[in-house]
């Protein structure tokens, strides 16, 4: 078995992430790794300036955030046809609800991701989660509500523009965790800095306590697979040149993600109107035909926009991921 560090955000008050879109009547759950590690590198330039920052993003790497129930933890299901039967199904009745999967208990992963087979009963699943016999009369752990809101012009000539707004709100049991290869008094300082993101918040709407959260800190089991010939991405991924060939893209199984979205996180309040430029990235869950080391590369996705305050917006593509075997295809 090999030990991984998690971080757990507890406790999360309700939030909002973009999904990209220009409107604000649909969030999403998913907190990405990008998202994360540009989030930490942003307040570290607050204390520590803004010389190294590409020095500490390649310095570690961080899964994106998944969800936990109790003591379950869910990882994100892998791209193509996974080994799953239904019981006592034998209209396929269960395809529509396997269709909405995204995250499998812990327990049921470590058997798909070893090539095995497993068997369910309906009732484990729920929502996108797929449940642990033990969590299986468990409802769901993130729900959402559409409330209408009112934009009000500062100019008073204008009229007052309505508009939806939804909240993710979060099970007082459940919340969100990732994983991270990273140790030692570096760890230490990354815990510190999601400890700060934590009281300053995730989202939009942290003005208002959106997105608030507290942390924790422990380690995960995960199975050393015997036999492996896959690798499994449980982080977005920007590949370098060299690497891929390595990938075999032709026998993986993978799906890219457009990554893009505001400068919000900016000192500079006068640069954060502007549109960072867009990059495509593998997503989670992607399997890759490959045993060979991935190091990916961390992007400068700022603008061409003529400020001398105009400064480096770095996202992070480097891979976080686990070997699996191939019969999970």
């Amino acid at each position: 078995m090999a030990i991984y560090n998690i971080i757990k955000l507890k406790k999360i008050s309700p939030f909002h992430i973009g999904t990209g879109r220009e409107n604000y009547d649909s969030s999403t759950s998913e907190l990405q790794s990008d998202t994360l590690s540009a989030a930490l590198a942003a307040l570290r330039v607050q204390y520590k300036g803004k010389n190294d920052v590409d020095t500490f993003l390649n310095s570690f790497t961080l899964s994106s955030a998944f969800p936990f129930l109790r003591q379950s933890f869910f990882f994100p299901v892998m791209r193509g046809k996974i080994n799953i039967s239904v019981e006592g199904d034998k209209g396929h009745e269960s395809g529509k609800y396997l269709k909405k999967l995204r995250y499998i208990d812990s327990r049921l992963w470590n058997d798909l991701v070893k090539g095995e087979s497993i068997k369910i009963s309906l009732s484990q699943l729920r929502g996108n989660l797929l449940m642990n016999n033990e969590e299986s009369n468990f409802d769901v752990s993130f729900k959402s509500q559409v409330n209408q809101r009112v934009s009000v012009s500062r100019e008073n000539e204008q009229d007052s523009d309505p508009f939806f707004f939804e909240w993710t709100f979060c099970h007082s049991e459940a919340g969100l965790y990732c994983l991270t290869d990273a140790t030692g008094t570096l760890f230490d300082e990354i815990v510190s800095l999601f400890e700060i993101l934590g009281e300053v918040g995730i989202g939009t709407d942290k003005n208002i306590g959106g997105g608030k959260f507290e942390v924790e800190i422990g380690s995960l089991l995960l199975p050393e697979i015997k036999n492996a010939d896959h690798l499994m991405l449980l982080s977005l991924y920007i590949p370098t040149q060299e690497e891929l060939p390595q990938l075999h893209l032709k026998d993986s199984c993978y799906e890219l993600l457009l990554r893009g979205g505001y400068i919000a996180g900016s000192q500079e309040g006068h640069l954060r109107h502007l549109r960072k430029r867009s990059i495509y990235m593998f997503n989670v869950g992607s399997l890759f035909s490959t045993t060979s080391t991935l190091m990916g590369k961390v992007v400068d996705l700022a603008p061409e926009w003529n400020d001398p305050q105009m400064h480096a917006v770095y996202r992070s593509g480097r891979p976080f991921y686990l070997p699996v075997k191939k019969n999970v295809l």
